[in-house]
């Protein structure tokens, strides 16, 4: 088995994709050094932020050196990503009444995490949900991450270091994209397509994930009288499935956590549940621990020892 397989349609917007998959492969091979612990000047806290540029949504969160999540904020992300990112910032600064002064790192990840120019470094999303997921539940060993654009399977060692991760992103099936766009063929909200998807009384199969096709096939599936409920619940296993294969590939190793908007939708999880026969482990917030990854990014950059656990909120 090669130790980085890359499989690209070779686009012309494949080469951030590439990029991704080479700076994480990178980042996995680069040991975690432990720093001693510094301690801030007399009585002032020290703050770091990590900013997670997704194709949905930008997520910030302010962390202090006892790793204490101090605010976070969760913008849409609009046409240009540097502004969304610069919402969020203000956003974040605002919550947790500080400064941009004092945020002494701030740390950048996500697609759109080169854009962010206010940024002191950048990290990939992939090993920042492997760093954020360990702080949350320090268990965790595989990751599913189902974004807006794309979706993500991570496995971790015991230290929430990868070893393995498998990307999605040639499709938007099987994305909160995906999602949204059967939300509006259904004529109901994207919370609505979740929790209707719990009342299906009668098993659809949704043949085709290619997203066009599957829409047509849910119009079919209108025009035939079925059941909005039943539709989504079909809509909900298609997408467990397509994450099955993924997580097959970096290996099925308990306790799973799920991460990014799409774990906010019931229908979905209880899904991916039923299909890989096991609970999934998914924090208050599963939009921000990206963000909360490359917070910890920053405490390691400033001397603090990245720890186990968590101290939130």
């Amino acid at each position: 088995r090669p130790m980085l397989l890359l499989e690209t349609d070779y686009t012309r917007q494949s080469s951030g994709q590439i990029r991704t998959r080479i700076e994480a492969f990178l980042e996995s091979l680069t040991p975690d050094i432990p720093q001693p612990k510094k301690t801030g000047k007399g009585d002032k806290t020290m703050y770091v932020m990590g900013i997670d540029s997704g194709s949905t949504s930008t997520n910030a969160v302010i962390m202090d050196q006892d790793r204490k999540i101090r605010a976070f904020s969760v913008v849409r992300t609009g046409a240009k990503s540097g502004v969304s990112a610069q919402k969020a910032l203000e956003e974040v600064l605002e919550k947790a009444g500080l400064s941009r002064e004092d945020i002494s790192w701030i740390v950048s990840t996500g697609y759109g995490r080169v854009s962010i120019d206010f940024a002191d470094e950048n990290v990939t999303e992939i090993s920042c949900h492997g760093k954020g997921a360990h702080y949350f539940n320090p268990k965790i060993r595989t990751i599913l991450d189902i974004g807006g654009q794309d979706s993500k399977a991570i496995h971790l060692n015991e230290k929430g270091e990868v070893k393995d991760f498998v990307m999605n992103d040639k499709c938007a099936a099987g994305t909160g994209r995906f999602l949204e766009m059967i939300a509006r063929t259904l004529e109901v909200s994207l919370d609505e397509l979740g929790a209707i998807a719990l009342t299906s009384t009668e098993k659809i199969e949704i043949t085709s994930m290619c997203s066009v096709f599957a829409e047509s096939e849910v119009i079919s599936l209108i025009a035939n009288n079925k059941e909005k409920a039943d539709i989504a619940e079909g809509v909900c296993h298609a997408i467990a499935n397509k994450a099955f294969g993924l997580l097959r590939r970096v290996g099925m190793e308990s306790d799973f956590m799920m991460t990014g908007g799409v774990a906010k939708n019931p229908g979905v999880v209880r899904a991916v549940e039923e299909k890989i026969g096991a609970s999934l482990y998914i924090c208050e917030e599963p939009e921000i621990v990206g963000a909360a990854g490359a917070a910890l990014y920053a405490l390691e950059k400033c001397g603090f020892c990245s720890g186990t656990g968590r101290e939130r909120f």
